[in-house]
């Protein structure tokens, strides 16, 4: 049995940082992603947002609270915007060539929602220079990554990791890992409204017991391309590209936030993106417009995309305080052991709806703090004992065997058929009430048992990706319920939250819900500033 100090799980911004500070700290650290490595994911679509031209991280930090609608947690603001500068010049000395202006200065634009200009980027090659940079930090520090590796179970003694059961893809077997730490950093769950593609992480803490924190909260991702999954970075417009009806008519979007540009495409009868007058700033995205054309067959240089706003960040996740530690029930107390970074992590940095660029910075600022404190916390933590291991990979095994029985069934169900049921379900719910969301968790009852009932026909466990997309799929059922769950509980409309049965926000319910795996619900307090008093007070 392989013993690791620490494991995390996933492969973007916020794993591999969270993976550098470890093995920095002097942890042993494996790696583990449940595809292919070199992944970036979707956290640096809309750039990196920090206060560089600003005299203090005062106006980031107000920008950031008013867009989560006050329901951040302000202490996690504070700090996480005061530290945003420093990973822009800890990225540029690695490697990272953002874009600079006349003056040699990394050039800032101003994005939807912010009060000044503040998000950098590096046009179209943002995403891969910095999952480039950290793979080579990853190296050198002699972290080990391993790509195709399923996690199945979370193992623990009295909510105390003992390791993970998992499924090694590459030699078709499972396998039992020790650890003193887990670093779950993989993706959300909006995978679940359009890819399929769900992390596999969240979902096994939540198995384990976790209660999920804020699952009702997710945004749209303005800019998707009409009946595709190509998502179009956000900086396009900050570098002149225009929203507009096919027709012509311009979109009213100046100033606006995020979630009201998002309402005006939706709103829009033919809404395009219009990219053709770019002028000096079209260089930097020749790659977007290059993949683009291959996809879809449009030049971006002479034609207008067609938009169709898709979910894009779920906000959602492991309940998490400021050193990347998952808490339970309430901010005294943690699951010993786990902790969690990045998009499976509800941070409390966004609220009820997040400010372009702050995804990125959030991915970056949580997986550092985790990596740093599972890193010091495991330096003379001794392990646990592997018997609770051993009886987990004997339960997965039988497990594995009884869904690859050869059974006398009539009907045999497939995975992309419930996931098709899954998103039109959602899709038909187009306003929530009480009424609605009871519905339609009645709806995913059904559809539930149909995913756990999902046979593997695929007996080899050598690049079994039908195995993935079972997990994933039932993965993904497990998550819309407990968001649908979570939101019954708020009986308000906040943020991205939108109830037309309670339209108008109530202070109220100016707190954290949660929800377990058995549908209980709860709450954790907000928090405020450092100091005890509020950053800005609710308004």
């Amino acid at each position: 049995m392989e013993a690791w100090d620490i494991i995390v799980l996933g492969d973007g911004p916020a794993a591999l940082h969270a993976a550098i500070e470890a093995a920095k700290g002097g942890a042993s650290t494996l790696l583990m992603s449940s595809t292919g490595l070199g992944n970036p994911g979707m956290a640096a679509l809309e750039g990196l947002s920090a206060s560089l031209q600003e005299t203090n991280n005062r106006s980031h930090r107000e920008d950031t609270i008013r867009s989560g609608a006050f329901l951040c947690d302000q202490d996690i603001v504070a700090g996480t915007t005061a530290e945003a500068i420093r990973h822009v010049d800890l990225l540029e000395r690695r490697g990272v060539n953002f874009r600079r202006d006349q003056q040699g200065l990394t050039m800032v634009r101003k994005a939807s929602g912010h009060s000044q200009p503040r998000t950098v980027d590096a046009g179209s090659a943002t995403s891969n220079a910095i999952q480039q940079v950290a793979e080579e930090q990853c190296m050198r520090h002699g972290v080990i990554r391993r790509g195709d590796q399923l996690p199945m179970t979370l193992v623990h003694t009295n909510q105390s990791v003992d390791g993970i059961v998992a499924l090694d893809m590459i030699n078709g077997r499972l396998v039992a890992l020790q650890c003193k730490a887990l670093i779950i950093a993989d993706e959300g769950f909006e995978g679940a409204f359009s890819s399929g593609i769900v992390g596999l992480g969240m979902d096994m803490a939540f198995r384990a017991g976790i209660a999920l924190r804020d699952m009702e909260f997710m945004t749209h991702h303005p800019l998707t391309i009409k009946d595709t999954n190509i998502f179009l970075p956000t900086g396009l417009r900050s570098d002149g590209a225009l929203l507009h009806e096919g027709s012509g008519a311009p979109l009213d979007v100046a100033d606006k936030s995020p979630l009201e540009v998002t309402q005006a495409i939706n709103n829009a009868v033919q809404p395009v993106l219009d990219a053709r007058n770019m002028g000096q700033s079209a260089p930097w995205w020749s790659s977007l417009f290059r993949l683009v054309a291959q996809r879809t067959g449009i030049d971006m240089n002479r034609q207008t995309v067609p938009l169709k706003p898709v979910m894009g960040h779920t906000i959602g996740g492991l309940p998490v305080d400021g050193q990347g530690r998952c808490v339970v029930g309430s901010w005294a107390r943690w699951f010993t052991g786990l902790y969690a970074a990045g998009d499976a992590a509800c941070t409390g940095l966004h609220g009820a709806a997040p400010l372009p660029g702050n995804r990125l910075l959030d991915a970056l600022a949580s997986g550092v703090a985790a990596g740093k404190s599972a890193a010091s916390w495991t330096e003379d933590r001794k392990f646990n004992s592997s018997d609770s291991l051993e009886a987990a990979l004997s339960d997965a095994e039988a497990d594995m065997s009884a869904m690859m029985e050869e059974g006398e069934q009539t009907h045999v169900v497939r995975c992309g058929a419930v996931m098709t049921n899954l998103q039109a379900a959602v899709a038909n719910t187009s306003s929530f009430t009480e009424e609605s969301m009871t519905n339609l968790l009645t709806k995913l009852e059904g559809i539930s048992h149909a995913a756990e009932s999902l046979h593997l026909d695929q007996h080899s466990l050598v690049a079994n990706t039908n195995l993935l997309e079972i997990l994933r799929t039932q993965a993904a059922v497990r998550m819309v319920t407990a968001s649908l769950q979570s939101g019954l509980a708020r009986a308000e409309s906040r943020g991205s939250f939108v109830r037309e049965d309670y339209p108008e926000s109530d202070e109220a319910f100016l707190h954290h819900n949660t929800v377990d795996h058995e549908g209980t619900l709860g709450t954790l307090a907000l928090k405020k500033g450092a100091g005890g008093h509020w950053v800005l007070p609710p308004q």
